[in-house]
């Protein structure tokens, strides 16, 4: 964290040993040290305050919220967190929702709990993840260098991962329950689709990145209500009947998963990837 001289305005005392405060250009600050609060009130100006940890608090973040993680998390693990989400909001040219500021620095910090104890991270749905969410995975990657650098720890490809739909879920406003959820469905999917027609061993590949693709737009649209149509439905069925019928039975999984009905216009789409894919590894 950037050293912050004052003056402070105090804004609201947490306790004897922290307060809320202004900035002179506005910001709202957690001040934490042995005392800070003890004998304050609203108003009190804080030229230069011996604090023990700041914390500039991010517009949205709850007071609670923030306090928890200054008092709970090292600084160094906190400032490099923020760094990979400034990080993400400068190349993906967005803003990204607040809630990313405590559950990605909890995350990150219980990540680095887990390999100083030699636990091992497992993500099975990593290949997924990489190949749906390119420009998430990608920031996350050099955000593992960042931890590296700065925190001396090797970040896994699977925590790369987790990272990734972290900044996914914040970029789209969703929690990253749900992201890992659709990932999931994904995942299920692409292994019946590799029991059926053999290995997807070209993960790269233009028609496997399509797949992924139209699987993930297929499920936003399905959760937003958003329909489309598809003129060619009884063609498909009579020309690639037996990636209609995959499809189809991909449909219902989907269905069952999100807990509503597959459109048929959905299942012509994907039967146009599924034969695209049969005809590569047939």
């Amino acid at each position: 964290m950037a050293i912050i001289q004052g003056p402070f305005s105090v804004q609201r005392i947490l306790s004897n040993n922290a307060v809320i405060a202004n900035t002179v250009s506005g910001q709202d600050v957690i001040l934490l040290g042995k005392g800070m609060g003890f004998g304050r009130k609203t108003g009190d100006m804080l030229t230069s305050p011996k604090y023990e940890k700041i914390y500039v608090v991010p517009e949205g973040v709850a007071e609670q919220q923030a306090l928890n993680l200054v008092e709970q998390v090292d600084q160094a693990v906190i400032q490099v967190t923020e760094e990979i989400i400034e990080l993400a909001k400068r190349q993906l040219g967005q803003a990204l929702h607040p809630r990313i500021y405590v559950a990605l620095t909890d995350h990150i910090n219980f990540t680095l709990i887990r390999l100083a104890q030699g636990m091992e991270i497992k993500n099975p749905f990593i290949s997924e993840i990489e190949a749906m969410y390119p420009d998430e995975f990608q920031i996350a990657q050099q955000g593992a260098k960042l931890i590296a650098e700065k925190l001396q720890v090797t970040v896994p490809r699977e925590e790369i991962g987790f990272i990734a739909l972290h900044l996914h879920a914040a970029r789209h406003n969703r929690s990253v329950g749900e992201s890992l959820k659709y990932s999931k469905i994904i995942n299920k999917v692409v292994r019946i689709i590799e029991a059926e027609v053999g290995p997807l061993q070209e993960q790269s590949s233009i028609n496997y990145t399509r797949l992924l693709t139209h699987l993930q737009s297929c499920i936003h649209r399905l959760v937003t209500l958003t329909t489309i149509e598809n003129p060619f439905m009884e063609q498909l069925k009579k020309d690639f009947a037996e990636s209609y019928e995959l499809a189809r039975q991909i449909g219902d999984i989907i269905g069952k998963e999100l807990k509503m009905k597959v459109p048929d216009a959905e299942i012509g789409y994907l039967t146009i990837h599924l034969e695209r894919i049969r005809s590569k590894n047939s």
